[in-house]
């Protein structure tokens, strides 16, 4: 193992004139995270505020955040996805293909069904988020896999960046045009991208090799036995939570503001996307020349400001400012989610990755999702000062607990 991974860093990374195929490898894996972006800003950022503008209050989306859940409980089915191959294709691209292709499918079933019934739309989502689950930890653990530690940052920048450009699509343009689009083509047109993103990748067979035989022997248990693995796993389920916290609620406390759904759309939903893609690369050159560790804390204190200025917007009833915030607020949370991907890189074995990959990460959204559910039934005994001031105290306290593990991300160790 030890002899194939020095191969890889060799082809990865040393040769100059390989340096082309370093760039497809990272092209052709964020092209997928775009089409997951797309798929998921829709159900993030795109359900949401679609329904409440036909009438479901905010106390009534718990079973939207519901769909969430495959991604949390990824690891279940990890150790099957590290240790068996599919008969076509190869490694890990064999279950990337088969996801996107039953994925795209359901997709159109969706659109076809605007009159179905509430449980047989959500049945039907839950099951495009089982597969798009799927597409993502085959595409992470794929990830682990071909690129090495020298790109470790980049590869991190660019799914939050392809995430927020598939945002921008997702819980942007077709939010901001389905009135015009209406349910059908909203669909439709979300199910082509799965098909067309999956061919590049396709190209990358050649690289797409088991790195052990340790694989076939995958397990959680291996995992969650791995010294730090425990404190790793809740370090990250805390600042995911966090983050996603911090960003998550802007969109449907301006519909209850009474901002139109084209303006969240055309406005937030354009703009947020695009600062965010350009926040997740931007932060990557910020790793390599300063401390990571100081990086850290100054977006720590960068979130905390915003998320003062947000709730003072919210009492001040100014939906422009509360716009403006929740727009920096995102360019913050982008930069810090690169950082997070990155320790999920770092601490994800080669030996069993798809499964290190989803208790580290799934385990994260799991723990968010849970949160997520629960806050729109406490608020209305809550407020929103104090929500966000926990999500802050929380974020405070586990930057300061991960301040070492972050200080060599930019470095080439493994």
């Amino acid at each position: 193992m030890g002899a194939l991974n020095r191969l890889q860093d060799e082809v990865m990374h040393r040769k100059p004139h390989l340096a082309l195929k370093s760039f497809w490898v990272l092209f052709s894996v964020g092209l997928l995270y775009v089409s997951f972006g797309v798929c998921f800003g829709l159900l993030e950022y795109g359900v949401p505020p679609i329904l409440m503008s036909r009438g479901v209050d905010l106390a009534s989306m718990g079973w939207v955040i519901a769909l969430y859940i495959p991604f949390g409980l990824t690891f279940l089915w990890a150790p099957l996805i590290d240790a068996k191959s599919l008969p076509w294709l190869s490694y890990r691209i064999g279950w990337i293909a088969l996801s996107q292709l039953l994925s795209s499918a359901l997709l159109v079933v969706i659109a076809l069904g605007e009159n179905y019934s509430p449980a047989v739309l959500f049945g039907l989502g839950l099951a495009v988020c089982f597969a798009i689950a799927t597409m993502d930890l085959a595409l992470d653990a794929l990830a682990v896999d071909i690129v090495g530690s020298k790109y470790r940052a980049t590869a991190a920048g660019l799914k939050v960046a392809a995430l927020a450009l598939g945002g921008l699509i997702g819980g942007g343009v077709l939010v901001g045009s389905f009135d015009r689009l209406g349910w059908s083509g909203t669909f439709l047109l979300t199910a082509a991208l799965p098909l067309v993103t999956l061919l590049p990748v396709l190209t990358l067979i050649y690289a797409d090799r088991p790195q052990s035989f340790g694989a076939a022997r995958a397990s959680i248990l291996t995992t969650l036995r791995r010294p730090g693995a425990l404190r790793q796993t809740l370090l990250l389920s805390l600042t995911t939570t966090a983050t996603i916290a911090l960003v998550y609620f802007q969109r449907p406390i301006l519909v209850e503001m009474g901002v139109p759904l084209s303006d969240i759309g055309w406005g937030l939903g354009t703009l947020a996307p695009i600062a965010n893609s350009f926040a997740a690369l931007a932060i990557v050159p910020i790793l390599a020349r300063t401390s990571p560790a100081k990086t850290l804390a100054m977006l720590v204190c960068l979130s905390a400001l915003f998320a003062g200025g947000t709730v003072m917007s919210i009492q001040m009833a100014s939906t422009k400012a509360v716009m403006v915030w929740a727009l920096l607020q995102g360019v913050a949370s982008s930069a810090l989610s690169v950082i997070i991907y990155a320790l999920i890189l770092k601490w994800s074995s080669r030996d069993q990755s798809a499964t290190d990959y989803s208790v580290l990460c799934g385990t994260s959204r799991l723990l968010a999702t849970v949160t997520l559910m629960v806050v729109p039934q406490v608020i209305p005994y809550l407020n929103w000062a104090a929500f966000y001031a926990l999500a802050i105290a929380t974020l405070c306290i586990v930057a300061l607990l991960i301040r070492r593990e972050v200080a060599d991300l930019a470095g080439s160790g493994s």
